[in-house]
């Protein structure tokens, strides 16, 4: 799965549920081979369905999209812009239950796809197992910058990184918090399904945290190996590992025995 570079570190202007993020990114895979015309693009509704969400659930996802404002940062003749768009453009989506949804990438966003020089590569079948909307958005912010030469660590300010990893305003406001409940819990999920390392680093001055470094490494290959085994689990057993508890299987019965044997 391919999704623009420069759709990763984005900011939204109302923070986007994981599920959300999950049907976007389904939209922009399906769109990419012609992402740069603009044309009306179809997936079919089953596609979507993959999210585990029922009609109604999808269409609240549509219509969150269709009205989700993002801040991304663009290049024009060397110099940095900031271009807020929409992110997802009118769409028709079929009265049938197994029809298609047919929708339009904002003819503002497809100029920057067109000219877009980083791709991060999603793993679909990693994006389906997190729990936590912050450890996607964190995995997309990594694969962006996995491939980069020299370069294994970023800084940002606590505000850069509230807004990249889309924490709503009014909530986790003191950085106790917002590590505990968000970058511990996104870094977590990250070191056990991914195939690299992530860490975050608090940046005092004085007693006040300022700054966070962000330092990505690859996992040798049995870590490799550890997170594929751990993606390749029943649901039930992942989620559990993924929190720190025993998993709890479903007993299944041989009605076929006698009730004695059972």
């Amino acid at each position: 799965m391919v999704k623009p570079g420069e759709l990763v570190d984005i900011v939204e202007l109302t923070p986007l549920t994981l599920a959300d993020r999950r049907i976007y990114n389904l939209l922009i895979a399906n769109a990419w081979e012609r992402i740069g015309e603009p044309i009306i693009h179809r997936i079919a509704k089953t596609a979507l369905k993959g999210t585990h969400q029922g009609n109604e659930r999808i269409e609240n996802s549509l219509l969150r999209l269709m009205g989700t404002i993002a801040i991304v940062t663009i290049r024009k003749a060397g110099k940095s812009y900031k271009r807020r768009v929409q992110l997802l453009g009118p769409s028709d989506e079929s009265l049938e239950k197994d029809g298609f949804l047919h929708y339009r990438i904002p003819e503002e966003l497809i100029e920057i796809l067109r000219n877009s020089e980083v791709y991060a590569r999603l793993k679909t079948q990693v994006m389906y197992c997190f729990e936590s909307k912050y450890a996607l958005c964190l995995y997309e912010m990594i694969e962006r910058r996995i491939g980069l030469e020299y370069k294994q660590s970023e800084e940002f300010t606590i505000a850069e990184l509230r807004g990249l990893l889309n924490v709503p305003e009014g909530k986790l406001e003191r950085f106790a918090d917002f590590n505990k409940y968000c970058l511990k819990v996104a870094a977590d999920e990250i070191n056990k399904l991914c195939p690299f390392y992530v860490d975050f680093t608090p940046i005092k001055k004085g007693r006040k945290v300022e700054k966070v470094a962000l330092m990505w490494l690859p996992k040798t290959s049995s870590g490799r190996r550890d997170a594929q085994n751990l993606i390749d689990q029943h649901s039930i057993v992942r989620r559990a590992k993924l929190r720190g508890g025993i998993p709890e299987m479903p007993v299944l019965v041989d009605f076929s025995l006698p009730a004695a044997e059972r």
